[in-house]
């Protein structure tokens, strides 16, 4: 699948993404400025953010947030 694709299926499923394809946080940024809902991007870095450190970030994510507040918003790891 396109990255597009990939963005639009997680949209469809309700589900937040989360990579380190700086590629998809420029397609996220597009959709952003073209008004495009998606359910939301987590991105870290590779050179900066330890594996360690984003599983514990992306815990933290899942247990203060809420869909509804991740909609069409792009997080940067580390928080």
């Amino acid at each position: 699948m396109t990255d597009d694709e990939l963005l639009r299926v997680s949209t469809g499923m309700e589900r937040v993404m989360v990579t380190q394809d700086i590629r998809f946080r420029v397609l996220a940024e597009n959709w952003q400025r073209t008004g495009q809902v998606f359910s939301g991007l987590v991105f870290a870095h590779q050179r900066y953010v330890s594996f360690g450190v984003m599983v514990l970030d992306l815990e933290l994510i899942a247990k203060a947030t809420d869909p509804a507040y991740l909609a069409s918003r792009i997080v940067q790891l580390p928080l």
